[in-house]
């Protein structure tokens, strides 16, 4: 991993040789897999065979001739969505300032990730993780793929009584504005502002922008 330049997905700092896949180990995979192969390919792990070892190999043997990757198939269109939120650590945990969301197509399975820039500051990198069940549907007007959502967006969540709260994602498209349900939330033990008395309100704005295509479909 210490041969692989930054800019080529290498770790920003270097790693001890000392035999142990640790935590800063396991990061430096996943952001070379982020890198090379996509959101859901990066599961911090170097296996003989698989693309990852043979991608690294290079770094050692750069005039090794390795097969061609499997082509990618073409994104059919779609108007039907599935879309969850993720951060950096945990789907919906205590990383609550990560604004990062999957949208998938549905039926085709094709994902992209989009990241809520609230202000032009450099996007951190984010670390998959295993889908835990929240997700909201949305449909669009026309059909489109998951890589055409790239527009200014609107986070918002209320506190209703009992401390139910009620979110939804408002997305500016040139067809019309979509509004999603969410089931993640603002407001919370997790959100950026604590449960009141009821009443409270809160919102993230910015440009929703495009980051990867979340995982390879071959």
């Amino acid at each position: 991993m210490n041969l692989v330049p930054l800019d080529d997905g290498g770790s920003p700092v270097p790693l001890k040789s000392d035999g142990i896949c640790g935590r800063k180990t396991v990061d430096a995979i996943e952001r070379f897999q982020i890198h090379h192969f996509g959101w859901h390919a990066a599961d911090g792990l170097v296996e003989p065979a698989k693309w990852t070892f043979k991608r690294l190999v290079l770094y050692s043997f750069p005039n090794l001739e390795l097969p061609p990757q499997p082509t990618r198939r073409a994104e059919p269109r779609s108007t039907k969505f599935i879309i969850m939120r993720e951060n950096s650590r945990e789907s919906f945990g205590a990383s609550n300032h990560d604004y990062y969301f999957e949208i998938r197509s549905v039926p085709h399975n094709f994902a992209s990730v989009y990241y809520l820039e609230r202000r032009p500051i450099a996007k951190p990198r984010p670390i998959p993780t295993k889908f835990n069940g929240h997700f909201s549907i949305f449909h669009t007007k026309k059909p489109v793929t998951t890589k055409e959502f790239q527009c200014q967006a609107v986070f918002f969540s209320r506190e209703q009584v009992d401390r139910q709260v009620d979110s939804h994602l408002s997305l500016f498209l040139d067809s019309g504005v979509v509004q999603v349900p969410m089931q993640s939330h603002l407001i919370g033990p997790n959100g950026m502002v604590r449960f009141s008395q009821g009443g409270a309100s809160t919102f993230q704005s910015g440009t929703f922008a495009f980051v990867s295509l979340a995982d390879q479909v071959f």
